[in-house]
Protein backbone atom coordinates (compact mmCIF):
# COMPACT_ATOMS: atom_id res chain seq x y z
CA UNK A 1 0.00 0.00 0.00
CA UNK A 2 1.50 3.21 -0.77
CA UNK A 3 0.33 7.12 -1.00
CA UNK A 4 -2.50 8.15 -3.10
CA UNK A 5 -2.20 11.85 -2.33
CA UNK A 6 1.11 14.00 -2.32
CA UNK A 7 2.10 13.62 1.34
CA UNK A 8 1.48 17.17 2.48
CA UNK A 9 -1.24 19.51 3.79
CA UNK A 10 -3.35 20.15 1.20
CA UNK A 11 -5.59 23.23 1.34
CA UNK A 12 -8.41 23.89 -1.28
CA UNK A 13 -9.74 27.44 -1.70
CA UNK A 14 -14.03 26.88 -2.28
CA UNK A 15 -16.41 28.82 -3.37
CA UNK A 16 -19.72 28.37 -0.55
CA UNK A 17 -19.41 28.22 3.36
CA UNK A 18 -18.51 24.19 3.38
CA UNK A 19 -15.20 23.87 4.80
CA UNK A 20 -13.68 20.47 5.01
CA UNK A 21 -11.48 19.32 7.57
CA UNK A 22 -9.12 15.81 7.87
CA UNK A 23 -6.86 15.77 11.16
CA UNK A 24 -5.51 12.44 10.12
CA UNK A 25 -5.49 11.42 5.93
CA UNK A 26 -1.79 10.00 6.32
CA UNK A 27 -2.28 6.52 4.37
CA UNK A 28 -0.45 4.07 5.94
CA UNK A 29 2.78 2.76 4.09
CA UNK A 30 4.03 -0.73 5.70
CA UNK A 31 2.73 -3.90 3.76
CA UNK A 32 1.31 -5.38 7.20
CA UNK A 33 -0.98 -1.73 8.33
CA UNK A 34 -4.56 -1.43 7.45
CA UNK A 35 -4.33 1.47 5.54
CA UNK A 36 -7.04 4.22 4.66
CA UNK A 37 -8.18 6.94 1.87
CA UNK A 38 -9.42 8.87 3.73
CA UNK A 39 -7.95 12.02 2.19
CA UNK A 40 -8.76 11.29 -1.22
CA UNK A 41 -12.36 10.93 0.03
CA UNK A 42 -12.41 14.24 1.51
CA UNK A 43 -10.19 16.23 -1.49
CA UNK A 44 -12.80 14.07 -3.64
CA UNK A 45 -15.97 15.47 -2.13
CA UNK A 46 -14.39 19.28 -0.99
CA UNK A 47 -13.66 19.29 -5.42
CA UNK A 48 -17.14 17.91 -5.87
CA UNK A 49 -18.89 21.17 -3.67
CA UNK A 50 -16.40 23.21 -4.63
CA UNK A 51 -15.73 23.80 -1.12
CA UNK A 52 -12.56 24.72 1.25
CA UNK A 53 -10.87 21.86 2.45
CA UNK A 54 -7.41 21.44 4.80
CA UNK A 55 -6.48 18.15 4.67
CA UNK A 56 -3.82 16.65 6.47
CA UNK A 57 -1.99 13.57 4.38
CA UNK A 58 1.89 14.78 6.12
CA UNK A 59 1.99 14.17 9.62
CA UNK A 60 0.90 10.66 11.18
CA UNK A 61 -1.24 10.28 13.98
CA UNK A 62 0.85 8.07 15.91
CA UNK A 63 3.39 11.04 15.47
CA UNK A 64 1.30 13.76 16.61
CA UNK A 65 -2.45 14.10 16.63
CA UNK A 66 -3.85 16.76 14.47
CA UNK A 67 -7.53 16.55 16.55
CA UNK A 68 -6.01 17.94 19.03
CA UNK A 69 -5.74 21.68 19.25
CA UNK A 70 -3.72 21.66 22.33
CA UNK A 71 -0.89 19.31 20.95
CA UNK A 72 -1.04 21.52 17.82
CA UNK A 73 -0.91 25.16 19.24
CA UNK A 74 3.17 23.59 20.66
CA UNK A 75 4.36 23.18 17.34
CA UNK A 76 4.01 26.32 15.78
CA UNK A 77 4.76 24.96 12.40
CA UNK A 78 2.25 22.37 12.64
CA UNK A 79 -0.41 25.25 13.87
CA UNK A 80 0.82 27.46 10.83
CA UNK A 81 0.58 24.93 8.40
CA UNK A 82 -3.02 23.43 9.71
CA UNK A 83 -4.91 25.55 11.90
CA UNK A 84 -3.80 28.79 10.67
CA UNK A 85 -5.62 27.69 7.18
CA UNK A 86 -8.78 26.94 8.75
CA UNK A 87 -9.17 30.12 10.81
CA UNK A 88 -8.31 31.97 7.44
CA UNK A 89 -10.70 30.06 5.56
CA UNK A 90 -13.25 30.25 7.95
CA UNK A 91 -12.94 34.83 8.24
CA UNK A 92 -13.02 34.33 4.29
CA UNK A 93 -16.25 32.45 4.55
CA UNK A 94 -17.60 35.34 7.25
CA UNK A 95 -16.59 38.00 5.25
CA UNK A 96 -18.81 36.73 2.50
CA UNK A 97 -21.20 36.89 4.71
CA UNK A 98 -22.30 33.49 5.04
CA UNK A 99 -21.97 30.82 7.96
CA UNK A 100 -19.46 28.81 7.98
CA UNK A 101 -20.31 25.10 8.15
CA UNK A 102 -17.03 23.00 8.78
CA UNK A 103 -17.38 19.01 7.71
CA UNK A 104 -14.61 17.17 10.17
CA UNK A 105 -13.75 13.44 8.76
CA UNK A 106 -12.18 10.37 10.74
CA UNK A 107 -12.16 7.25 10.62
CA UNK A 108 -13.86 4.69 13.37
CA UNK A 109 -11.66 2.16 14.78
CA UNK A 110 -11.67 -1.32 13.00
CA UNK A 111 -13.17 -2.97 16.44
CA UNK A 112 -15.87 -0.32 16.68
CA UNK A 113 -17.42 -0.88 12.70
CA UNK A 114 -21.54 -1.66 13.18
CA UNK A 115 -23.87 -1.74 10.92
CA UNK A 116 -23.53 2.25 10.54
CA UNK A 117 -21.36 3.24 7.75
CA UNK A 118 -21.08 7.14 8.86
CA UNK A 119 -21.24 8.43 12.50
CA UNK A 120 -21.74 11.83 13.60
CA UNK A 121 -20.65 13.69 16.58
CA UNK A 122 -21.69 17.17 16.73
CA UNK A 123 -20.34 17.83 20.64
CA UNK A 124 -23.31 15.92 22.48
CA UNK A 125 -23.12 14.82 26.16
CA UNK A 126 -25.51 15.00 28.87
CA UNK A 127 -26.45 17.95 30.27
CA UNK A 128 -25.32 19.62 33.26
CA UNK A 129 -23.08 16.15 33.54
CA UNK A 130 -19.19 16.89 34.95
CA UNK A 131 -18.29 13.38 33.43
CA UNK A 132 -19.72 14.24 30.18
CA UNK A 133 -20.60 17.53 29.32
CA UNK A 134 -22.74 18.69 26.94
CA UNK A 135 -21.00 20.94 23.97
CA UNK A 136 -23.01 20.87 21.31
CA UNK A 137 -21.17 22.70 18.16
CA UNK A 138 -23.92 22.48 15.45
CA UNK A 139 -28.20 22.39 16.28
CA UNK A 140 -29.71 18.99 16.42
CA UNK A 141 -32.12 20.00 14.11
CA UNK A 142 -29.77 20.80 11.13
CA UNK A 143 -27.96 17.75 12.37
CA UNK A 144 -31.31 15.42 11.44
CA UNK A 145 -31.40 17.34 8.45
CA UNK A 146 -27.73 15.88 7.49
CA UNK A 147 -28.65 12.27 8.55
CA UNK A 148 -31.41 12.02 5.84
CA UNK A 149 -29.39 13.17 3.26
CA UNK A 150 -26.95 11.05 3.69
CA UNK A 151 -29.65 8.34 4.49
CA UNK A 152 -30.94 9.32 1.01
CA UNK A 153 -27.71 8.17 -0.22
CA UNK A 154 -28.17 4.70 1.06
CA UNK A 155 -25.54 5.55 3.28
CA UNK A 156 -26.59 4.02 6.83
CA UNK A 157 -25.84 6.64 9.94
CA UNK A 158 -25.67 7.03 13.72
CA UNK A 159 -25.42 9.41 16.38
CA UNK A 160 -22.09 8.33 18.32
CA UNK A 161 -22.46 6.99 22.21
CA UNK A 162 -21.64 10.08 24.43
CA UNK A 163 -19.33 8.10 26.20
CA UNK A 164 -17.21 7.36 23.15
CA UNK A 165 -14.36 9.53 21.04
CA UNK A 166 -16.65 10.37 18.24
CA UNK A 167 -18.40 12.94 19.92
CA UNK A 168 -16.00 15.58 19.60
CA UNK A 169 -17.11 17.36 22.79
CA UNK A 170 -13.50 17.42 24.42
CA UNK A 171 -12.61 21.36 24.47
CA UNK A 172 -8.81 20.32 23.26
CA UNK A 173 -10.46 18.35 20.34
CA UNK A 174 -10.59 19.96 16.79
CA UNK A 175 -14.04 19.72 16.58
CA UNK A 176 -14.70 22.32 19.39
CA UNK A 177 -11.53 24.74 17.48
CA UNK A 178 -14.28 27.85 17.14
CA UNK A 179 -16.22 27.26 20.57
CA UNK A 180 -13.67 27.58 22.94
CA UNK A 181 -12.21 30.60 24.72
CA UNK A 182 -8.95 28.58 25.82
CA UNK A 183 -6.91 29.16 22.53
CA UNK A 184 -6.92 32.52 21.55
CA UNK A 185 -9.24 35.23 21.74
CA UNK A 186 -9.72 35.96 18.20
CA UNK A 187 -10.57 32.36 17.33
CA UNK A 188 -13.72 32.24 19.69
CA UNK A 189 -16.57 32.52 16.94
CA UNK A 190 -19.78 30.83 18.08
CA UNK A 191 -21.54 30.85 15.43
CA UNK A 192 -19.36 28.73 13.48
CA UNK A 193 -21.13 25.16 13.08
CA UNK A 194 -18.96 21.94 12.56
CA UNK A 195 -19.53 18.00 12.84
CA UNK A 196 -17.39 15.25 13.62
CA UNK A 197 -17.86 12.75 10.68
CA UNK A 198 -16.59 9.41 11.68
CA UNK A 199 -16.30 7.29 8.49
CA UNK A 200 -15.71 3.24 8.71
CA UNK A 201 -12.62 2.36 7.60
CA UNK A 202 -13.63 -0.48 5.35
CA UNK A 203 -15.24 2.33 2.96
CA UNK A 204 -12.16 4.47 2.39
CA UNK A 205 -9.89 1.22 2.65
CA UNK A 206 -9.37 1.10 -1.15
CA UNK A 207 -8.53 4.92 -3.15
CA UNK A 208 -11.47 4.13 -5.95
CA UNK A 209 -14.02 2.87 -3.21
CA UNK A 210 -13.07 6.01 -1.14
CA UNK A 211 -13.37 8.16 -4.15
CA UNK A 212 -16.62 6.97 -4.84
CA UNK A 213 -18.09 7.94 -0.87
CA UNK A 214 -16.66 10.99 -1.63
CA UNK A 215 -18.69 11.31 -4.73
CA UNK A 216 -21.71 9.82 -2.87
CA UNK A 217 -21.64 12.50 0.28
CA UNK A 218 -21.31 15.44 -2.08
CA UNK A 219 -25.62 15.91 -2.96
CA UNK A 220 -26.17 15.18 0.31
CA UNK A 221 -23.97 17.81 2.13
CA UNK A 222 -24.59 20.06 -1.10
CA UNK A 223 -27.93 20.86 0.39
CA UNK A 224 -26.07 22.39 2.82
CA UNK A 225 -24.27 24.44 1.13
CA UNK A 226 -24.49 27.99 0.14
CA UNK A 227 -22.73 29.77 -2.88
CA UNK A 228 -21.17 32.61 -2.81
CA UNK A 229 -21.29 35.44 -5.09
CA UNK A 230 -19.82 36.33 -8.13
CA UNK A 231 -18.33 39.45 -6.00
CA UNK A 232 -16.93 38.51 -3.03
CA UNK A 233 -14.36 39.18 -0.55
CA UNK A 234 -11.19 36.98 -1.10
CA UNK A 235 -7.47 36.77 0.79
CA UNK A 236 -5.18 38.35 -0.97
CA UNK A 237 -2.62 35.82 -0.36
CA UNK A 238 -4.26 33.53 -2.55
CA UNK A 239 -3.87 35.16 -5.43
CA UNK A 240 -0.92 33.62 -7.33
CA UNK A 241 1.07 36.20 -10.11
CA UNK A 242 4.39 34.18 -10.23
CA UNK A 243 3.94 31.24 -13.34
CA UNK A 244 3.99 32.38 -17.39
CA UNK A 245 -0.02 30.51 -16.93
CA UNK A 246 -1.00 32.59 -13.91
CA UNK A 247 -0.24 36.10 -15.94
CA UNK A 248 -1.91 34.73 -19.05
CA UNK A 249 -4.47 37.24 -19.56
CA UNK A 250 -2.00 40.14 -18.04
CA UNK A 251 -1.14 42.15 -20.58
CA UNK A 252 -0.60 45.63 -18.79
CA UNK A 253 3.11 45.58 -18.87
CA UNK A 254 4.68 45.64 -15.56
CA UNK A 255 7.84 44.65 -13.28
CA UNK A 256 9.85 44.14 -16.40
CA UNK A 257 13.18 45.04 -15.03
CA UNK A 258 14.79 45.47 -18.70
CA UNK A 259 12.60 49.39 -18.68
CA UNK A 260 13.59 51.60 -16.77
CA UNK A 261 9.87 53.30 -16.81
CA UNK A 262 7.98 50.36 -17.66
CA UNK A 263 7.02 50.19 -13.95
CA UNK A 264 5.56 53.30 -13.51
CA UNK A 265 6.24 53.63 -10.20
CA UNK A 266 4.13 56.94 -9.50
CA UNK A 267 1.46 55.76 -10.99
CA UNK A 268 1.34 52.99 -9.01
CA UNK A 269 1.74 54.88 -5.82
CA UNK A 270 -0.59 57.30 -6.55
CA UNK A 271 -3.33 54.11 -7.55
CA UNK A 272 -2.50 53.09 -3.57
CA UNK A 273 -2.87 56.38 -1.87
CA UNK A 274 -6.82 56.44 -3.96
CA UNK A 275 -7.43 52.96 -2.65
CA UNK A 276 -6.32 53.46 0.86
CA UNK A 277 -8.18 56.69 1.18
CA UNK A 278 -11.35 55.83 -0.91
CA UNK A 279 -11.58 52.51 -1.21
CA UNK A 280 -11.33 49.76 -4.16
CA UNK A 281 -13.51 51.32 -6.62
CA UNK A 282 -13.63 48.62 -8.93
CA UNK A 283 -13.73 44.75 -8.07
CA UNK A 284 -10.25 42.85 -9.36
CA UNK A 285 -11.35 39.94 -11.26
CA UNK A 286 -10.02 36.79 -11.03
CA UNK A 287 -10.29 32.95 -12.27
CA UNK A 288 -10.32 30.22 -9.97
CA UNK A 289 -7.89 27.80 -11.15
CA UNK A 290 -7.88 24.02 -10.83
CA UNK A 291 -6.02 23.93 -7.83
CA UNK A 292 -8.14 26.17 -6.23
CA UNK A 293 -6.05 29.40 -5.83
CA UNK A 294 -6.91 32.26 -8.08
CA UNK A 295 -4.98 33.86 -10.73
CA UNK A 296 -5.69 37.85 -12.05
CA UNK A 297 -7.85 38.29 -15.30
CA UNK A 298 -8.01 42.59 -14.60
CA UNK A 299 -6.58 44.50 -12.23
CA UNK A 300 -2.94 43.99 -11.64
CA UNK A 301 -2.21 47.39 -10.84
CA UNK A 302 -4.89 47.39 -8.77
CA UNK A 303 -3.39 44.34 -7.14
CA UNK A 304 0.33 45.37 -7.23
CA UNK A 305 -0.76 48.89 -5.22
CA UNK A 306 -3.40 46.65 -2.48
CA UNK A 307 0.04 45.01 -1.93
CA UNK A 308 1.89 47.78 -1.25
CA UNK A 309 -0.33 49.42 1.31
CA UNK A 310 -0.63 46.03 3.03
CA UNK A 311 -4.49 45.07 2.94
CA UNK A 312 -4.96 41.81 3.98
CA UNK A 313 -8.14 41.03 1.74
CA UNK A 314 -9.31 42.04 -1.80
CA UNK A 315 -13.35 42.64 -3.27
CA UNK A 316 -13.09 40.50 -6.54
CA UNK A 317 -15.33 39.04 -8.95
CA UNK A 318 -14.37 35.64 -9.19
CA UNK A 319 -15.23 32.97 -12.29
CA UNK A 320 -14.48 29.58 -12.88
CA UNK A 321 -11.08 28.75 -15.07
CA UNK A 322 -13.76 25.75 -16.42
CA UNK A 323 -16.91 28.23 -16.92
CA UNK A 324 -15.62 30.06 -20.38
CA UNK A 325 -13.07 29.84 -23.09
CA UNK A 326 -10.14 31.28 -23.55
CA UNK A 327 -11.26 33.28 -26.33
CA UNK A 328 -14.04 34.72 -23.51
CA UNK A 329 -11.61 35.77 -21.23
CA UNK A 330 -9.19 37.34 -24.10
CA UNK A 331 -12.33 39.64 -24.39
CA UNK A 332 -13.20 40.21 -20.80
CA UNK A 333 -9.57 41.16 -20.00
CA UNK A 334 -9.37 43.24 -23.24
CA UNK A 335 -12.74 45.05 -21.99
CA UNK A 336 -11.52 45.52 -18.66
CA UNK A 337 -8.53 46.80 -19.27
CA UNK A 338 -9.77 49.68 -22.39
CA UNK A 339 -12.54 50.46 -20.02
CA UNK A 340 -10.22 52.95 -18.12
CA UNK A 341 -7.00 54.11 -19.77
CA UNK A 342 -6.11 52.79 -23.43
CA UNK A 343 -3.76 50.68 -24.23
CA UNK A 344 0.19 51.58 -25.36
CA UNK A 345 1.47 49.94 -28.19
CA UNK A 346 3.67 47.45 -26.25
CA UNK A 347 0.75 46.42 -24.50
CA UNK A 348 -1.23 45.71 -27.53
CA UNK A 349 1.72 44.12 -28.80
CA UNK A 350 2.14 41.67 -25.85
CA UNK A 351 -1.84 41.37 -26.12
CA UNK A 352 -1.77 40.11 -29.44
CA UNK A 353 0.88 37.77 -29.12
CA UNK A 354 -0.34 36.11 -26.11
CA UNK A 355 -4.18 35.81 -27.94
CA UNK A 356 -2.29 34.16 -30.60
CA UNK A 357 -0.41 31.87 -28.69
CA UNK A 358 -3.08 30.47 -26.67
CA UNK A 359 -6.12 30.64 -29.13
CA UNK A 360 -3.51 29.87 -32.17
CA UNK A 361 -4.95 32.83 -34.55
CA UNK A 362 -3.12 34.36 -37.65
CA UNK A 363 -2.97 38.40 -38.01
CA UNK A 364 -5.84 38.28 -39.84
CA UNK A 365 -7.52 36.45 -37.38
CA UNK A 366 -6.86 38.62 -34.38
CA UNK A 367 -7.71 41.84 -36.95
CA UNK A 368 -11.04 40.19 -37.00
CA UNK A 369 -11.83 39.60 -33.72
CA UNK A 370 -9.63 42.47 -31.14
CA UNK A 371 -8.62 44.71 -33.65
CA UNK A 372 -12.24 46.63 -33.43
CA UNK A 373 -11.44 46.43 -29.41
CA UNK A 374 -8.30 47.76 -29.55
CA UNK A 375 -8.88 50.65 -31.07
CA UNK A 376 -6.00 50.35 -33.95
CA UNK A 377 -5.66 51.02 -37.75
CA UNK A 378 -7.43 54.00 -39.45
CA UNK A 379 -10.08 55.25 -38.16
CA UNK A 380 -13.52 53.59 -40.22
CA UNK A 381 -11.50 51.02 -41.63
CA UNK A 382 -10.62 47.39 -40.55
CA UNK A 383 -7.70 46.58 -39.24
CA UNK A 384 -5.56 45.06 -41.33
CA UNK A 385 -2.91 41.83 -40.77
CA UNK A 386 0.04 44.12 -41.40
CA UNK A 387 -0.84 46.35 -38.90
CA UNK A 388 -1.25 43.62 -36.14
CA UNK A 389 1.72 42.20 -37.62
CA UNK A 390 3.53 45.61 -36.83
CA UNK A 391 2.44 45.78 -33.15
CA UNK A 392 3.63 42.13 -33.16
CA UNK A 393 7.04 42.46 -34.66
CA UNK A 394 7.85 45.93 -32.26
CA UNK A 395 6.83 43.67 -29.39
CA UNK A 396 8.95 40.80 -29.99
CA UNK A 397 11.67 43.01 -30.01
CA UNK A 398 11.11 44.01 -26.03
CA UNK A 399 10.74 39.64 -25.48
CA UNK A 400 13.91 39.30 -26.85
CA UNK A 401 15.37 41.76 -24.69
CA UNK A 402 16.46 43.69 -27.50
CA UNK A 403 16.30 47.82 -27.37
CA UNK A 404 15.04 48.23 -24.22
CA UNK A 405 15.57 51.78 -24.61
CA UNK A 406 13.48 52.28 -28.07
CA UNK A 407 10.63 50.07 -26.63
CA UNK A 408 11.13 52.41 -23.20
CA UNK A 409 10.46 55.95 -25.34
CA UNK A 410 7.15 53.91 -27.78
CA UNK A 411 5.73 53.09 -23.84
CA UNK A 412 6.38 57.27 -23.07
CA UNK A 413 5.27 58.34 -26.45
CA UNK A 414 8.66 59.85 -26.77
CA UNK A 415 8.90 57.52 -30.29
CA UNK A 416 6.33 57.49 -32.64
CA UNK A 417 5.11 54.18 -32.99
CA UNK A 418 5.06 54.36 -36.89
CA UNK A 419 8.85 54.83 -36.64
CA UNK A 420 9.66 52.31 -34.75
CA UNK A 421 7.58 49.84 -36.77
CA UNK A 422 8.32 50.42 -40.14
CA UNK A 423 12.22 51.83 -39.55
CA UNK A 424 13.60 50.26 -36.96
CA UNK A 425 11.97 46.55 -35.96
CA UNK A 426 12.54 45.46 -39.38
CA UNK A 427 16.73 45.73 -38.63
CA UNK A 428 17.24 42.43 -37.44
CA UNK A 429 20.23 43.04 -36.12
CA UNK A 430 19.58 44.75 -32.54
CA UNK A 431 23.00 46.83 -32.65
CA UNK A 432 22.43 48.17 -35.87
CA UNK A 433 19.08 49.21 -34.86
CA UNK A 434 20.78 50.54 -31.35
CA UNK A 435 22.76 52.55 -33.28
CA UNK A 436 20.19 54.04 -35.79
CA UNK A 437 18.00 55.37 -32.75
CA UNK A 438 20.51 56.29 -30.16
CA UNK A 439 23.15 57.99 -32.57
CA UNK A 440 20.21 59.63 -35.30
CA UNK A 441 16.91 59.29 -34.79
CA UNK A 442 16.19 60.17 -31.47
CA UNK A 443 18.69 63.32 -31.57
CA UNK A 444 18.08 64.45 -34.89
CA UNK A 445 14.17 63.55 -34.89
CA UNK A 446 14.60 63.46 -38.29
CA UNK A 447 11.28 63.16 -41.06
CA UNK A 448 10.45 60.05 -42.79
CA UNK A 449 11.76 61.22 -46.05
CA UNK A 450 15.35 62.26 -44.02
CA UNK A 451 15.36 59.14 -42.58
CA UNK A 452 15.21 57.49 -45.82
CA UNK A 453 17.97 59.19 -47.21
CA UNK A 454 20.23 59.05 -44.03
CA UNK A 455 19.22 55.55 -44.75
CA UNK A 456 20.39 55.13 -48.48
CA UNK A 457 23.37 57.28 -47.62
CA UNK A 458 24.58 54.87 -44.59
CA UNK A 459 24.46 51.99 -46.89
CA UNK A 460 27.26 53.36 -49.26
CA UNK A 461 29.34 53.74 -46.43
CA UNK A 462 29.77 50.44 -45.03
CA UNK A 463 27.87 46.69 -45.15
CA UNK A 464 26.54 47.07 -41.31
CA UNK A 465 24.01 50.53 -40.37
CA UNK A 466 25.90 49.99 -37.12
CA UNK A 467 29.79 50.15 -38.90
CA UNK A 468 29.01 53.03 -41.33
CA UNK A 469 27.44 55.27 -37.91
CA UNK A 470 30.95 54.10 -36.12
CA UNK A 471 32.37 55.92 -38.97
CA UNK A 472 34.92 58.50 -37.80
CA UNK A 473 33.57 61.05 -40.62
CA UNK A 474 29.71 60.29 -39.34
CA UNK A 475 30.41 60.91 -35.84
CA UNK A 476 32.53 63.79 -36.96
CA UNK A 477 28.94 65.04 -39.42
CA UNK A 478 26.90 64.18 -36.37
CA UNK A 479 28.47 66.23 -33.67
CA UNK A 480 28.44 69.22 -36.39
CA UNK A 481 24.86 68.21 -37.06
CA UNK A 482 23.58 68.73 -33.91
CA UNK A 483 24.47 72.16 -33.21
CA UNK A 484 22.77 73.08 -35.86
CA UNK A 485 19.48 74.58 -36.38
CA UNK A 486 18.48 72.11 -38.59
CA UNK A 487 19.96 68.61 -37.29
CA UNK A 488 18.60 66.01 -39.65
CA UNK A 489 19.00 68.19 -42.83
CA UNK A 490 22.72 69.35 -41.94
CA UNK A 491 24.14 65.59 -41.29
CA UNK A 492 22.13 64.78 -45.15
CA UNK A 493 24.55 67.55 -46.54
CA UNK A 494 27.59 66.42 -44.51
CA UNK A 495 27.45 62.72 -45.53
CA UNK A 496 27.01 64.20 -49.59
CA UNK A 497 30.22 66.18 -49.05
CA UNK A 498 32.55 62.66 -49.68
CA UNK A 499 35.69 64.84 -50.75
CA UNK A 500 37.46 61.15 -50.63
CA UNK A 501 35.97 59.06 -53.18
CA UNK A 502 38.19 57.84 -55.84
CA UNK A 503 35.07 58.05 -57.71
CA UNK A 504 35.01 61.83 -58.38
CA UNK A 505 37.81 62.05 -61.26
CA UNK A 506 36.38 58.59 -63.05
CA UNK A 507 32.78 57.42 -61.63
CA UNK A 508 31.99 55.22 -64.29
CA UNK A 509 35.41 53.99 -64.74
CA UNK A 510 35.74 53.19 -60.99
CA UNK A 511 32.04 51.67 -60.84
CA UNK A 512 32.53 49.21 -63.73
CA UNK A 513 35.53 48.20 -61.80
CA UNK A 514 34.21 47.52 -58.76
CA UNK A 515 30.93 46.08 -60.45
CA UNK A 516 33.29 43.60 -62.30
CA UNK A 517 35.34 42.53 -59.34
CA UNK A 518 31.78 41.82 -57.59
CA UNK A 519 30.28 39.63 -60.30
CA UNK A 520 33.67 37.90 -61.21
CA UNK A 521 34.74 36.90 -57.99
CA UNK A 522 30.96 36.47 -55.81
CA UNK A 523 28.42 35.94 -58.36
CA UNK A 524 25.59 38.05 -60.53
CA UNK A 525 23.05 38.24 -57.20
CA UNK A 526 26.25 39.50 -55.35
CA UNK A 527 25.40 43.35 -53.51
CA UNK A 528 27.87 45.63 -51.84
CA UNK A 529 27.51 43.73 -48.50
CA UNK A 530 29.46 40.58 -50.54
CA UNK A 531 31.60 43.14 -51.89
CA UNK A 532 32.58 47.42 -51.55
CA UNK A 533 35.22 50.03 -52.08
CA UNK A 534 34.74 52.91 -49.57
CA UNK A 535 37.12 55.63 -49.07
CA UNK A 536 39.16 55.05 -45.89
CA UNK A 537 39.18 58.99 -44.65
CA UNK A 538 38.74 62.22 -45.99
CA UNK A 539 42.57 63.21 -44.66
CA UNK A 540 44.09 60.04 -46.88
CA UNK A 541 42.94 60.51 -50.27
CA UNK A 542 45.27 57.89 -51.69
CA UNK A 543 43.55 55.11 -49.74
CA UNK A 544 40.28 53.12 -49.63
CA UNK A 545 38.57 50.13 -47.38
CA UNK A 546 37.70 47.19 -49.17
CA UNK A 547 34.72 44.86 -47.30
CA UNK A 548 34.48 41.59 -49.03
CA UNK A 549 33.01 38.60 -47.71
CA UNK A 550 35.10 34.84 -48.02
CA UNK A 551 34.05 31.33 -47.80
CA UNK A 552 35.18 29.24 -44.75
CA UNK A 553 38.60 27.59 -46.36
CA UNK A 554 39.07 29.01 -48.95
CA UNK A 555 40.50 32.32 -47.37
CA UNK A 556 43.87 32.54 -48.56
CA UNK A 557 43.70 31.52 -52.08
CA UNK A 558 40.57 33.62 -52.94
CA UNK A 559 42.59 36.78 -51.09
CA UNK A 560 45.47 36.04 -53.32
CA UNK A 561 43.18 36.37 -56.13
CA UNK A 562 41.28 39.53 -55.43
CA UNK A 563 44.28 41.23 -55.00
CA UNK A 564 45.53 40.46 -58.43
CA UNK A 565 42.86 41.12 -59.78
CA UNK A 566 42.51 44.57 -57.93
CA UNK A 567 45.82 45.57 -58.88
CA UNK A 568 45.10 45.15 -62.54
CA UNK A 569 41.86 46.92 -62.09
CA UNK A 570 42.48 50.16 -60.84
CA UNK A 571 45.60 52.42 -60.21
CA UNK A 572 44.76 53.50 -56.83
CA UNK A 573 47.28 52.41 -53.88
CA UNK A 574 45.01 49.97 -52.36
CA UNK A 575 44.83 48.77 -48.08
CA UNK A 576 42.82 46.15 -47.85
CA UNK A 577 40.63 45.57 -44.96
CA UNK A 578 39.14 42.04 -44.57
CA UNK A 579 35.49 41.23 -43.08
CA UNK A 580 35.33 38.00 -43.02
CA UNK A 581 32.19 36.46 -42.40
Amino acid sequence: MKHSVTPTIHRLLGSNNLLVVVADGYNAAAADQTGHFLADMALTLAKELSSYAVVNAKYKREIMDLADVGTILTRPKVRDAFLVPIKKFKDEIENNGLPPLLLLFQCLADAEQGEAMVVFGYGQGERASAATPHRPTIPASLLAKIRIAIEDQHLRTALAPVDSPYCGRDPQHLNQLFKQKIYCADWYAPEVRSILISIRPDLVGQQETAESIGRMLAPAFAQFGMAMSLVRNIDINNIDVTSPDDLRYIFRLSGDQRYTDLLRESYIEELAGSIDRNGLLHPLVLLKKDDGRYKILCGFRRFQALKRIKRSSVEAKVYQEADFSPEDFFNISLAENTKRRNLNPIEIGNFLESASTALGLSNTELAERFGGTLGIGKPGQNVSHSTIHKYRKVNQIRLRGESPEMISDVINEKLQFSIAAEVLAPIKNSADRDALYLHVIKPLAPTRPQLAQLLAQFEQLAPQLGEAIALNKVQAALVKALASPQPAATLIKLLRQDTSSPEDDHPEVFKAQVDSVRTRFFGKQANKKDFNILPSSPTRRNEVIVHFRIRQGETLDTLKRLCHALEQSDPFSWTKQTDDS
